[in-house]
């Protein structure tokens, strides 16, 4: 019999959490996959068991509340999300992908961490079903659904996917994209994804127990995802959004819709005059010369008291759902809170040899806190 993945938009007890959490404010690879092979028992993933059916069709939910008909032994999949890709290595399905969204293409550490990365197409969320078709795609993962239509007409299962929430706080959804993996392929993937969030949550619970002074502090995000300037950002109900919830922080677009282009004024960023900027992505090192190179930006309390802040890169950047999102939560903390005892490189170097079974050198750790390629250069060419 088939049951639908149930993807429920309740504030459960993470909610409880980030309710405590904003209340009491804040202060100031190897080619092979890896596998974690943990039993885990009590978390979401263990609430949402779907079975094939005769047909060897399993019937799941995506993020956008679609029933979608998958065969259970798909081989080839177009994974068109960064997110979802990374998940999928870290799960052991890394060989299941023919191709990815073209920005974890560029990403140099793919295919140091996970050489197979390399033989993986490079593809665009406008990409078309007969270049699918001919590849071979038999299931589509997507961020971005505006041709998804053209792909189900063609005959191929699309799964949407996000790094935010339409309809309120991004809290469940944070482990919706492991959840739809594990009912896609099977028990193994379940157990890895319920492995994964519990480290999630670990991580959540650790920073929530920080003891923290009221405040009202403001953080802005700048998406070096993309070469697409320094007001590139994400807006509320969104990942990073719910990353500084539970550090006690808020988003300074918090208030713009939920997608990643904002066309804020000059005049609005000076009004926002945020206390403290996040820096992520590939791209960040163009963004960071351009901002201390803007009159504007350059001026903001922000960047005067140097309070601009890189996050690293690895698999992908680690402010995306992702295996390294533990290191992320905790990693925001640590810039806030000065007495936090925290080590990000050991943080780094645990949760890449976990997931990925790569082990990283301390000069791996430094360029990847610094946008930086294994051999120590720029990640990307800014044109």
């Amino acid at each position: 019999m088939n049951r639908s993945i149930v993807i429920k938009n309740t504030k459960k007890l993470i909610i409880i959490i980030l309710s405590f959490v904003i209340l009491t404010g804040c202060s100031s690879g190897t080619a092979s996959d890896p596998a974690i092979n943990k039993s885990v028992s009590g978390t979401a993933a263990d609430k949402n068991v779907t079975e094939p059916d005769k047909n060897g069709i399993v019937t799941v939910t995506d993020m956008e509340g679609n029933d979608v008909e998958v065969p259970v032994n798909v081989e080839k999949v177009a994974c068109i999300s960064q997110s979802a890709t990374d998940l999928m290595i870290a799960f052991g399905l890394g060989d299941k992908i023919v191709g990815t969204y073209r920005s974890f293409t560029y990403n140099p550490w793919a295919g140091v961490i996970y050489p197979k990365a390399l033989e993986y197409k490079a593809y665009s969320y406008s990409v078309s079903a007969e270049e699918l078709l001919k590849d071979g795609v038999e299931l589509v993962i997507i961020q971005d659904t505006e041709n998804a239509e053209a792909f189900r007409n063609a005959g191929i299962p699309v799964i949407a996917v996000h790094q935010y929430s339409p309809e309120g706080v991004f809290d469940e959804e944070i482990y919706e994209t492991a959840h739809i993996l594990g009912e896609i392929f099977g028990e193994e993937t379940k157990r890895e994804a319920a492995e994964w969030e519990r480290d999630v949550k670990d991580a959540i619970n650790e920073v929530s127990s920080l003891k923290k002074s009221t405040c009202d502090e403001t953080v802005y995000y700048i998406n070096g995802e993309k070469q697409k300037g320094l007001f590139y950002s994400d807006g509320g109900n969104s990942m990073i959004s719910s990353i500084l919830s539970t550090a006690g922080l808020s988003l300074a677009t918090e208030k713009y819709e939920v997608l990643n282009v904002h066309d804020v004024s000059d005049e609005e960023m000076i009004k926002l005059n945020p206390d403290a900027m996040l820096i992520g992505g590939a791209y960040q090192n163009y963004l960071m010369q351009e901002l201390y190179d803007s009159e504007l930006w350059s001026n903001l309390d922000c960047v005067k008291n140097d309070r601009v802040y890189r996050i690293p890169v690895a698999m992908t950047g680690i402010e995306n759902v992702s295996a390294e999102t533990p290191v992320m939560i905790r990693y925001t903390a640590s810039l806030f809170y000065p007495d936090y005892d925290y080590d990000l490189d050991k943080d780094l170097k645990e949760n890449i040899k976990k997931y990925f079974d790569y082990d990283l050198s301390s000069e791996d750790v430094y360029n990847m806190k610094n946008a930086f390629s294994k051999d120590g250069e720029v990640m990307v060419n800014a044109e």
